[in-house]
């Protein structure tokens, strides 16, 4: 009796664990674009630590954590796909998916490109940020692979 009772428990506790998770995975994927440029827009400004609240620079950290998570996952995606790429072409309705990044210097130039983007686009801010944003970085620096 008391063995099913702790199965059932380390069972329960499982599940609930990989839901959470599972959740907060969607979340990531789900964000709009308007909610990763406001986060991003944190990266453009500065602040004196002596002007502003512990308050607002707590929202200052989540914002640039949020927005440099997401820009560096990405971007890392983008590229890695680019460079393991086995084929010489790539289909136009694929492309957004590859970037190369070989010569981004900074995780700025990326931020600055997807903003670039949104403010130019600003009909997509309700919609998915990763789409958006990945055709922001994809359009600037496209994969175009050497092959030997």
């Amino acid at each position: 009796m008391k063995l099913n009772i702790i199965t059932t428990c380390i069972i329960l506790l499982v599940n609930l664990t990989l839901f959470n998770i599972k959740v907060w995975s969607n979340s990531f994927y789900d964000y709009p674009m308007f909610f990763l440029v406001n986060a991003c827009n944190i990266t453009q400004e500065s602040f004196n630590p002596y002007e502003v609240s512990k308050k607002e620079m707590l929202e200052g950290k989540k914002k640039y954590n949020t927005c440099m998570n997401f820009i560096m996952s990405l971007s890392t995606t983008l590229n890695s796909r680019c460079m393991s790429l086995e084929t010489e072409k790539i289909n136009p309705e694929e492309s957004m998916t590859y970037a190369d990044l070989s010569d981004v210097f900074s995780t700025q130039d990326l931020i600055r490109e997807v903003l670039l983007y949104s403010k130019n686009n600003p009909q997509f801010d309700n919609q998915i940020a990763w789409l958006h944003a990945a055709k922001a970085i994809s359009q600037k620096w496209p994969c175009k692979k050497i092959f030997n």
